[in-house]
């Protein structure tokens, strides 16, 4: 097998990854509130920590779904005014310029998020009793994704724009 068929493979996977994990977490947040306004005003019992589960679902895929429109054209809005306004030669300057605002940005937030992660490692959530660290997880996890994607795209093109 191929260099190339590996790495194919290795973006599909991701790729598939992604939808899997995001639309998963977008279907708990939707069951889970839906769950507490029917305990609460329903039932008149409200759950102590659906809202809480629901809360870190949506931390999670912030920084999934954030990584995973760094492989789509379009996938994040821009303002490409000056872009557009100059040549061909300029714009491939300003395409590294942002790529790597990008990188440094994102290495920034995982590194933060690392750092989050050894810091709360022993505090657990009030509900759950989860440790807090997994939820500043995604703050690395999404943005290190998002690099791939950004170095990916810069190599090899979006993926919105293969046959």
């Amino acid at each position: 097998m191929s260099g190339k068929t590996v790495a194919a493979r290795m973006v599909k996977l991701l790729t598939a990854f992604e939808r899997v994990a995001i639309a998963g977490l977008m279907a708990s947040i939707t069951v889970l509130t839906l769950a507490q306004v029917i305990w609460r005003y329903v039932l008149e019992m409200p759950l102590q920590w659906s809202e809480e589960v629901a809360r870190y679902c949506f931390v999670w895929v912030t920084f999934l779904g954030a990584a995973a429109l760094m492989h789509a054209r379009d996938g994040h809005p821009a303002i490409d005014a000056l872009y557009q306004s100059v040549g061909p030669r300029f714009q491939k300057v300003l395409r590294i310029v942002r790529r790597t605002i990008i990188v440094v940005g994102s290495l920034a937030i995982a590194v933060g998020g690392l750092r989050m992660m050894q810091l709360q490692w022993q505090q657990l959530s009030p509900a759950v009793e989860l440790p807090i660290a997994w939820i500043y997880l995604s703050m690395a996890i999404g943005p290190l994704i998002g690099i791939f994607w950004v170095l990916w795209c810069a190599q090899h093109g979006f993926l919105d724009d293969a046959p």
